[in-house]
């Protein structure tokens, strides 16, 4: 694979049963940057015992019932105190950039009150995120570690978080159940 041509913003990432980084075992992250410095992105099919609702009841925000019956995200184990807004929509805030067509992230507190009184139809908040060093990313695709799929956003705001990777594992044509956990080259 040609290193210069790997372009993965908006792509979802499944990790290969060869991949030895435990943190991924049965994760699905979308990929938001992936420049020639590094890569970062989240994982989107974990979600975390805590709330939406209690995230943003411990910040003194108003939170609806639907809210507290929405999980946050386990995005990642880099900064995992750090929350990271997935949304679609414009980059309206302070702290936003766009990922994708109708897909942005924002970091900045003011989304939180669009949160809090229900602006938003398709978010997910998510606390940490994956990160690789400038080179990194590109040498564990290379290496067969990673799994690439187009991102779409059912997949990324709509399907329950256990079929993620499912629905992804089905575009592309992959049965999960007969992936070899030892791969050997001949």
């Amino acid at each position: 694979m040609n290193q210069a041509l790997l372009k993965l913003n908006h792509h979802f990432l499944i990790p290969t049963p060869q991949l030895q980084d435990d943190r991924f075992v049965d994760t699905l992250v979308y990929i938001c940057r992936h420049t020639k410095e590094g890569a970062w992105g989240f994982v989107v099919n974990q979600p975390l015992p805590n709330s939406v609702g209690a995230l943003l009841a411990d910040l003194d925000l108003p939170v609806s019932q639907q809210m507290m019956n929405t999980p946050a995200v386990d995005g990642g184990p880099v900064r995992i105190e750090a929350g990271f807004v997935l949304h679609t929509g414009q980059p309206d805030f302070k702290s936003s950039f766009v990922i994708a067509e109708n897909v942005c992230l924002t970091t900045s507190k003011d989304i939180l009150q669009h949160l809090a009184f229900g602006e938003l139809s398709h978010y997910l908040l998510c606390m940490g995120h994956c990160s690789w060093s400038k080179g990194q990313l590109e040498a564990e695709v290379c290496a067969g570690d990673w799994y690439i799929c187009p991102a779409d956003l059912p997949t990324l705001f709509l399907t329950p978080f256990a079929d993620r990777l499912a629905a992804c594992y089905a575009k592309m044509g992959i049965k999960p159940e007969r992936l070899a956990a030892n791969l050997g080259y001949a």
